[in-house]
């Protein structure tokens, strides 16, 4: 039984996968424990309003890159496995090509944004206490901060493309626990949540910083020439991008958005209940289920690029297996002891209804099903139909929940409905996945 549910490596995948396990479980903990004190920090410091705008208006930001095609993430497959095939020339082309269409992107990206800017009224209930001045000045920092983000990631691929991943984990938890330390105390002092948007921007510039500094060091024989430059290679990647383009509308639908449509809809302490709740009992989870997944993603990169497809396999079953048993924890911890830790979190701030919790608990688990189930064929690029699909029935999800909201404000409808297109988008990757596993051999 053992033999049939343990991970199989080689010594070489035993030292790469222990380095950035044991990466990425420090990552965790530290998002833990952010997770954990920030929120009633927050509350604390900031009030339940402020709390409330400032995680509204960061979500804004984040749902307007649903117009930004990623291409670091399908850049970064590729050249993983073709870096385990020595084919250096070509890892050099993807990733100048990648380069090159991220800045592209960035250019047609400002006219977005400004268009954006300029046509909102931003006249939304949860901003009925800002002043507009004030608003706009956060808006514009918050903005410029994505920017750095954005290119961040192509930094992150010439570092993370040949299996390095704990250096770009590293640096990210620690700007991250900065950034929110940072923002925590500046709240002792003043209730204006423009110095947060400063202290956000800046610490976006530093990280950035950074990460050049380290790209440097571990870019190994990557170099940037304009002679790569490539037609037919940029319509590739663009093409294998469109992948986790529709993956990032479906999670910028399901989270941004629902951000967004409840801050239109209801006051500041609303949203600040569905986004602590949301952070506990939804993204908690992920975090631990992601261990599995960044992880797994890199080995079945290498095994598919070397043909070691019984390898490749054999761990598939194992990384479900241990899935399954670490959400059957969750839910059962969720289910008995959920409520009391919430309240004991929030400091009692928020009234969770139980019906509630019941529907982001399940919600959480098929969308880690489907996170786990999609790796073996996201760790080759090839998900392209089941993430267009899922992405279609998000924005559907979506429309339908503001149509509704429209005439009725039942927080309840609009998690119910999400609840049922994600266990709709589980059935789609597990037939997707199943037919990939299956055609092994």
């Amino acid at each position: 039984m053992k033999n049939n549910i343990s991970f199989k490596f080689t010594t070489q995948q035993k030292k790469r996968v222990k380095k950035n396990f044991i990466s990425l479980l420090s990552n965790l903990s530290s998002k833990l424990l952010i997770q954990i004190i920030y929120p009633p920090l927050m509350l604390l410091f900031w009030g339940v309003d402020n709390f409330g705008i400032w995680v509204f208006v960061t979500a804004i930001p984040s749902t307007l890159t649903m117009f930004n095609l990623n291409f670091s993430l399908a850049a970064k497959t590729e050249m993983s496995i073709n870096d385990a095939k020595n084919k250096k020339k070509l890892v050099n082309v993807i990733f100048q090509n990648g380069f090159g269409l991220i800045i592209i992107n960035m250019i047609i990206f400002t006219a977005i944004w400004f268009s954006a800017f300029l046509l909102t009224g931003l006249d939304f209930k949860i901003f009925e206490n800002i002043a507009p001045n004030e608003l706009k000045l956060i808006l514009i920092l918050i903005v410029l901060s994505f920017y750095f983000a954005i290119f961040d990631g192509i930094l992150i691929t010439g570092i993370t493309y040949w299996g390095k991943l704990n250096i770009a984990t590293n640096v990210g938890t620690f700007f991250e626990f900065f950034s929110k330390a940072s923002i925590i105390i500046c709240g002792i002092f003043t209730d204006s949540l423009t110095y947060a948007a400063v202290i956000f921007f800046i610490v976006s510039i530093i990280q950035t910083v950074v990460l050049w500094y380290y790209y440097s060091l571990y870019k190994k024989y990557l170099f940037l020439s304009i002679k790569l430059a490539s037609i037919k290679n940029s319509l590739k990647l663009f093409r294998l991008s469109l992948s986790y383009y529709a993956e990032a509308i479906t999670n910028l639908t399901r989270h941004n958005c629902l951000i967004i449509l409840v801050g239109i809809f209801f006051t500041g302490e609303i949203v600040g209940l569905v986004s602590t709740a949301k952070t506990l009992f939804y993204f908690l989870p992920h975090k631990f289920i992601n261990l599995l997944v960044h992880t797994s993603i890199y080995e079945y990169s290498v095994s598919y690029s070397k043909k070691k497809m019984q390898l490749l396999k054999h761990n598939f079953k194992s990384h479900m297996f241990y899935t399954i048993i670490i959400l059957t924890l969750f839910v059962l911890g969720s289910l008995i002891i959920g409520p009391k830790v919430y309240n004991l979190w929030t400091n009692n701030k928020y009234e969770l209804n139980y019906f509630l919790l019941l529907l982001i608990v399940f919600e959480a688990v098929f969308f880690n099903l489907r996170v786990s189930i999609c790796a073996i064929i996201k760790s080759v690029n090839q998900f392209f139909k089941p993430a267009s699909i899922e992405a279609l029935l998000s924005i559907l999800t979506i429309l339908v929940s503001y149509y509704y909201l429209s005439f009725d404000n039942n927080l309840i409808f609009i998690f119910l409905i999400s609840l049922i297109a994600t266990f709709v988008s589980l059935i789609i990757f597990t037939y997707f996945s199943l037919k990939f596993y299956y055609r092994l051999r």
